[in-house]
């Protein structure tokens, strides 16, 4: 008796446990701002339009080395990625030649 109570009161702690997750998942919205960098002012850049604070964000090239902030020119392309509102990464590309 005792283990048949032991495993109701574990599956219905899991099942609230899920339950509570899925609501909170789409609360964490994961996206992806691409374009070309238009200006570059001391801790951030515009693209498309937009001013994007990048102090204290992790600037990285394709290879996935850290770069500096001198590596941020106009005319290159970045993807600036984002957590919810925070930028948790800017990937720079090299300029683009078409």
């Amino acid at each position: 008796m005792k283990n048949k109570i032991f495993t109701v009161i574990s599956l219905l702690i899991t099942f609230t446990l899920v339950f509570a997750s899925f609501c909170f998942a789409e609360k964490v919205k994961v996206r992806v701002v691409e374009g070309i960098i238009e200006q570059v002012t001391d801790d951030s850049i515009r693209v498309r339009g937009n001013y994007y604070n990048i102090a204290h964000v992790p600037l990285k090239n394709a290879s996935g080395e850290t770069l500096s902030k001198s590596y941020l020119n106009q005319g290159k392309k970045v993807e600036i990625f984002f957590l919810g509102n925070k930028i948790t990464s800017v990937l720079v590309h090299e300029y683009m030649l078409e």
